[in-house]
């Protein structure tokens, strides 16, 4: 599909988003600098694991719902997990293909796309909903965690329309800019906001699965471990 609009949209859609882009990874460094200089967890007690393997075991902990009660009790969980992830994924993908290599969007990979929306879309309905009803949710959720879900399902809702109308061969329309604007928002906003969790996910699996696996939680089967406190 060719990717005819007007100038002003091909300053949002180009120029703004990398200044914003810039600005977001900018944060993100700051950020993983911060964090990489902190030292790990010590440990007193008596080692009984491998930190090292603790730490690989606890990072790669999200490709294994079995070990998780959650996902493990529930996999539909799981399930709703990968789809919206997914979904994250192809919608921030879409923001770089439309302006850059609209002719990877065909009409397949852009039903695709629409598939994941529509569905993060309703994941995202019900999460907004469990999270103002369930009280075990409710209990521990912030005004950002509320903002956050609302705008990232109003995001999926805006793009699957915005992507229904590319499909028609209409690049330049009302829902292209809002959809544009959000995704300019969204870089400026996320580095801030509880969304950022995928930088900081590294870090917090590593730190657990070092402590946890030196202390034998994780890794039960080490032997000959000697003690090696910090």
């Amino acid at each position: 599909m060719e990717n005819k609009v007007g100038y002003a949209l091909w300053v949002l859609q180009e120029p703004v988003q990398y200044i914003c882009l810039l600005a977001m990874a900018s944060m993100y460094a700051i950020k993983i600098y911060t964090l990489m200089k902190k030292p790990g967890p010590p440990e007193k007690a008596e080692l009984k694991g491998d930190r090292f393997a603790g730490a690989i075991h606890s990072l790669l902990n999200v490709l294994r719902p079995w070990g998780m009660e959650s996902t493990s009790k529930n996999p539909y969980f799981y399930l709703e997990f990968l789809v919206f992830h997914i979904a994250v994924v192809l919608t921030i993908g879409s923001t770089f293909f439309i302006p850059l290599f609209p002719t990877l969007m065909t009409p397949v990979v852009t039903k695709v796309i629409m598939l994941f929306m529509g569905l993060a879309f309703l994941i995202g309905l019900r999460r907004i909903y469990r999270r103002f009803t369930a009280p075990e949710i409710r209990i521990i959720s912030s005004p950002d965690d509320y903002f956050a879900i609302i705008l990232m399902t109003t995001f999926f809702g805006v793009g699957f329309v915005t992507m229904s109308l590319w499909l028609e061969g209409k690049p330049e329309t009302g829902w292209m800019w809002i959809f544009f604007l959000m995704t300019t928002f969204f870089l400026l906003y996320v580095p801030f906001s509880k969304i950022s969790h995928y930088v900081l996910y590294p870090f917090n699996r590593v730190i657990f699965g070092q402590i946890f696996g030196g202390r034998g939680v994780l890794n039960r089967n080490k032997t000959d471990i000697k003690w090696l406190p910090r």
